[in-house]
C-alpha cells in the first residue's frame, strides 16, 4: 500500500507540474528562512550559557531609587562582592570586574614586539566562576599574585610565536609595568558577551586606582560576580543583601541584588525597576518573522491543494467504494504534504549553506551550518509541523468527499469552504502588508537618525587613545598635532563622546533641593573641545587660551541648565567635587548617547596639560584629505610617541555602531518582508493559473460572444484584488500598534503618518495586479476554439 500511495503520489506530482513546482519553490524559500532565523535566534539564546554554573552565576546588580524614578545598573561598589564573600555563607566564590569596556587598547611589548590588545581587571576567583578554558597555568593561582598577566593563545602567539613553554616569561605594559605570564586561556566563545585578550589583577586596579577600595556615597563602576551555592533561594538572598551598600556607605539610595548573569545579554532593559525587555524583542521580532513566512509558505500550499481538488474526486471516491474508510484516504494525503515538505527542506538546507555567508555579513555574526543533535531535531520538528499545518486541511477536505457525489464530478464547494480558502489569503497578505510597514517605519527611523542633528558635528572627525609620552603633555600634544597638514582642528577629552563614559552627582548649586539626587555626565577637555567637535554655544564662551587658564571654571549644556533651573546662568557658580567653579557658558544639547535615550545634563572641565588614562585625542581633518592627513598622522605619532602603535576611529562610525541592532533589523526585514512577498505571490499565481484553467471553457465562450481581453482580465482578477484590499484594511490596526511600540523605545523618533500606510497599501495592491493581471492576460488572449475543443 505504501508503495502505491508513493506511486499515485508522484503521478500527481507530475501531472501538475506548475502547481508541483509552485509549491516547492514557496516551501523551500519559506523553510530556508525559517532555518536562518532559526540559526540566528539559536545563537543569540546561547549567549553566556555555556558556563558550566550557568544556574548558579549571578551578577550583583544595584537598584538606585530616586524621587523621581527607579533606576537599575549592572556597576556596584569595588568591594561589594568581596565584603559579601567574607559575610554570606551563600557564595561559593566572587570577583570584581573591571571591564574591558572602559579601558582603551593598552600596548604590550615583548622585546622589540608592541601589540595592541584588549584587557579586564579581575578577581583571583575568575576562573572559578567564569568557564573559560586555560591551557597552562591552574585556574585557583593565575590570578592570584598582582603581578601576574594571563593571556590568549592567540596573543601568547602574537608575542611569543608559540604558546608552549611562556608561563614565567615577562610582557611590558604600556612601556612601564612588567607582569609575568601565569596562564594562557582559549580562544573565547563567540557567544560569550565578555571579550578581552588578556586578564591582570583586580588587587593591582585596586592599587592604581584607590577610589575601588572604598565605599563612598555614590561610588560605584566594576561589575561584581558571585556563584551562590546549589539550594539558595534568591529571593531570601536578595533580602538579606539589600542593605549592605547602606550599611558601609550611609548612601540609602541604592541597594543590592543579584540577577542570573546569562539573562542580562537579552533582558538588559529596565524601566522604573522593572525588566522590559532589551535584545529579547528583536528574538521575539524575528521569530514572529519566521512563524509568518512559515505559515504563508502553507497557507499557499492549502490553497493549491484544495484548489484543484475536483482532479482527485474520483480517485477518493473509488477508494471509498472498494471498502476504504475516510482515515486511508486522509492518511495519503498528509502522506504527500509530508513527501513535499521533505523534498522542500532538502532543497531548502542547499539554500542555507549557499547563503549562509552573505547572512554571516548582514547580521555581523559567525553562524555555521554543522550537523549536530540540536540542528537535527530542529529541521525534523519543523519538517513535521511544516507537513502538519501545509496538509491537514487539504486532507481533512479532500477525505470526507461523498464517494457516489466524487465518482461523478459534481462536488459543489461550500460557502464556507470557499470563505476558508479566501480567509486564508486575506491572512498571509495581512502579514505582508504588516512587513512592508515595519520595513517602511525601521528604514525611516534609520534615516532619521542618520540626519538628526546631534548638536555636534560628527563627520571627519578621528579619536585614538591617549598614551605614553602624551598622557601627561595633552595641550603640547594636540598644539603640534594641528600644525600636521590636513588636521583644521585638535583637542583633549576624558569623554567617549559616543556613549557614556562617567557621571556624577557631587555638584551643588544655590537653590538646589538637598534631597534630589541628580546625575551629571561630565569631561575633563582640552581647549577647542567645543571647536573641534562643532558645538554651538547657547550662551557665554567657551575655553579660551586668551583668558589663561581657567581651572576654576565650567560649561553646562541645556539640559543641565533646565534641571538646574537656573536663569542666566553665566556667571553664577556652582561646587563640583567641593571646588568652587565659575560658569562661563552654556552649549547647547548634545547626543553623546543614542537616540534611544535622553539627553542627559551635562558639564565640561578645562584640564589643559595634565590628564589621566582615560584621556583621548580628537582631530578634525579636512574633507576630502582623510587618507593622507591620517598618513601623516600615523608618521607624527611615531616620531612623537615611539614604541606605541597609533589606531584610530573615525567618530560617525562609532557613533553608527550604536545602532549595529537596528540596522541588522532594518536590512534582514527588507529581505524577509521581500521573500514573504514572493511567496504570498506565488500561491496568488497558482490560484490564479487554476482558476483560469477551471473556466477555460467559460472563458472561451466568453470571448466567442464577444468578450474583449479587458473583460476577461477583470473577471479573473477582480475577485483576488478584493481579497488583497481586504487584507490591506485588516493587517492597519496590528501593523500600527506593532511598529508604534517599536518606535517607543527611542526617545527621538519619526512620527507615523497616513502616507506609510498608503504607500504600503498602493506597493502590495500593485504587485497583486501584476502577478495576477499576468495569468489573466494570458488566459485571456489563449485561443477560444482550443479551449472549446478540450474535453
Amino acid at each position: 500500500m505504501f508503495i502505491n500511495n508513493l506511486k499515485i503520489a508522484w503521478r500527481n506530482f507530475i501531472k501538475d507540474r506548475q502547481f508541483t513546482i509552485l509549491n516547492l519553490i514557496g516551501l523551500s524559500t519559506g523553510l530556508a528562512c525559517t532555518l536562518l532565523i532559526y540559526l540566528w535566534v539559536s545563537d543569540e539564546m546561547s549567549f553566556d550559557k555555556f558556563h558550566e554554573k550557568d544556574r548558579q552565576l549571578y551578577q550583583l546588580m544595584e537598584r538606585r531609587q530616586f524621587p523621581d524614578r527607579v533606576d537599575i545598573s549592572d556597576e556596584s561598589s569595588g568591594m561589594l562582592g568581596e565584603t559579601l564573600a567574607k559575610e554570606t555563607p551563600e557564595i561559593e566564590y566572587a570577583t570584581a570586574v573591571a571591564p574591558a569596556a572602559w579601558f582603551q587598547k593598552y600596548t604590550l611589548s615583548v622585546g622589540e614586539k608592541n601589540l595592541k590588545a584588549v584587557g579586564q581587571y579581575v578577581g583571583k576567583d575568575y576562573f572559578n566562576i567564569f568557564s573559560f578554558k586555560l591551557i597552562a597555568g591552574n585556574k585557583n593561582q593565575v590570578l592570584s599574585d598582582k603581578n601576574s598577566i594571563v593571556i590568549s593563545k592567540d596573543l601568547a602567539r602574537k608575542l611569543f610565536n608559540t604558546t608552549e613553554n611562556i608561563v614565567g616569561k615577562s610582557i611590558q605594559f604600556e612601556h612601564k609595568e612588567v607582569f609575568s605570564v601565569s596562564g594562557i586561556f582559549e580562544r573565547l566563545p563567540l557567544q560569550s558577551s565578555q571579550q578581552f585578550d588578556f586578564l591582570l589583577s583586580f588587587e593591582y586596579f585596586k592599587q592604581i586606582q584607590g577610589w575601588v577600595r572604598n565605599w563612598r556615597e555614590f561610588n560605584s563602576g566594576p561589575h561584581n560576580y558571585v556563584i551562590l551555592k546549589k539550594g539558595t533561594d534568591l529571593h531570601a538572598f536578595n533580602q538579606k543583601i539589600a542593605g549592605i551598600i547602606a550599611r558601609e556607605s550611609g548612601d540609602t539610595y541604592r541597594t543590592a541584588f543579584a540577577m542570573r548573569f546569562s539573562d542580562n545579554y537579552l533582558y538588559n532593559t529596565f524601566e522604573h525597576g522593572k525588566r522590559l525587555g532589551g535584545r529579547i524583542e528583536y528574538v521575539r521580532m524575528f521569530t514572529m518573522i519566521a512563524a509568518f513566512i512559515l505559515l504563508i509558505a502553507c497557507i499557499n500550499f492549502m490553497n493549491l491543494s484544495t484548489a484543484k481538488s475536483g482532479r482527485r474526486m474520483r480517485e477518493v471516491g473509488i477508494k471509498k467504494v472498494v471498502g476504504a474508510g475516510r482515515k486511508q484516504p486522509m492518511f495519503q494525503f498528509l502522506g504527500e504534504s509530508f513527501l513535499v515538505t521533505f523534498v522542500a527542506v532538502t532543497f531548502s538546507i542547499f539554500l542555507v549553506a549557499l547563503f549562509l555567508p552573505q547572512f554571516n555579513q548582514m547580521t555581523g555574526k559567525q553562524l555555521t551550518l554543522h550537523i549536530s543533535l540540536e540542528l537535527v531535531l530542529a529541521v525534523g520538528c519543523i519538517t513535521l509541523l511544516t507537513s502538519l499545518i501545509a496538509g491537514s486541511y487539504p486532507a481533512l477536505y479532500l477525505s470526507r468527499f461523498n464517494p457516489i457525489t466524487a465518482l461523478k464530478g459534481k462536488l459543489v464547494s461550500s460557502v464556507g469552504e470557499l470563505w476558508v480558502r479566501k480567509g486564508l489569503v486575506i491572512f498571509q497578505f495581512s502579514l505582508s502588508v504588516m512587513l512592508i510597514i515595519g520595513v517602511m517605519v525601521v528604514s525611516r527611523q534609520l534615516e532619521y537618525i542618520q540626519k538628526k542633528s546631534l548638536g555636534y558635528n560628527k563627520d571627519h572627525v578621528i579619536r585614538f587613545d591617549s598614551e605614553g609620552k602624551m598622557l601627561n603633555n595633552q595641550d603640547n600634544f594636540t598644539t603640534a598635532l594641528k600644525q600636521v597638514p590636513g588636521i583644521v582642528n585638535a583637542s583633549g577629552t576624558s569623554h567617549k563622546i559616543v556613549g557614556p563614559s562617567g557621571a556624577t552627582s557631587e555638584i551643588e548649586w544655590e537653590g538646589k533641593n538637598p534631597h534630589d539626587i541628580i546625575f551629571f555626565e561630565f569631561t575633563d577637555a582640552g581647549y577647542d573641545f567645543i571647536e573641534t567637535l562643532g558645538m554651538t554655544m547657547a550662551s557665554g564662551r567657551a575655553f579660551s587660551k586668551n583668558f589663561g587658564n581657567e581651572p576654576d571654571k565650567i560649561i553646562l549644556n541645556e539640559a543641565a541648565v533646565n534641571v538646574m533651573k537656573l536663569k542666566d546662568p553665566v556667571g553664577k557658580k556652582v561646587k563640583v567635587f567641593n571646588l568652587n567653579k565659575e560658569i562661563i557658558g552654556v552649549v547647547k544639547n548634545f547626543h553623546f548617547e543614542s537616540l534611544h535615550e535622553t539627553v542627559k545634563p551635562f558639564f565640561i572641565e578645562l584640564v589643559p596639560k595634565d590628564g589621566s588614562n582615560w584621556y583621548k585625542i580628537i582631530a578634525r581633518i579636512k574633507a576630502g584629505q582623510e587618507h593622507e592627513t591620517i598618513e601623516r598622522i600615523k608618521k607624527f605619532y611615531a616620531d612623537y610617541n615611539p614604541g606605541f602603535i597609533f589606531e584610530y576611529e573615525f567618530l560617525d562610525e562609532a557613533f553608527q555602531k550604536q545602532y549595529t541592532a537596528e540596522t541588522h533589523v532594518g536590512i534582514l526585514s527588507r529581505y524577509f518582508a521581500g521573500l514573504a512577498i514572493v511567496i504570498s505571490c506565488l500561491g496568488l499565481f497558482g490560484l490564479v493559473a487554476f482558476e483560469a484553467q477551471r473556466r477555460q471553457k467559460e472563458i472561451g465562450i466568453r470571448k466567442v460572444v464577444g468578450a474583449s481581453v479587458t473583460n476577461v482580465a477583470v473577471m479573473l482578477s477582480k475577485d483576488f484584488l478584493k481579497l488583497v484590499l481586504i487584507a490591506f484594511l485588516a493587517s492597519l490596526p496590528l501593523g500600527w500598534w506593532i511598529i508604534h511600540t517599536w518606535l517607543l523605545s527611542f526617545a527621538y523618533h519619526i512620527q507615523i503618518g497616513p502616507d506609510t500606510f498608503l504607500i504600503a497599501g498602493a506597493s502590495i495592491i500593485l504587485i497583486t495586479f501584476l502577478t495576477v493581471g499576468f495569468q489573466a492576460i494570458k488566459a485571456s488572449i489563449a485561443n477560444p476554439v482550443k479551449s472549446l475543443r478540450m474535453e
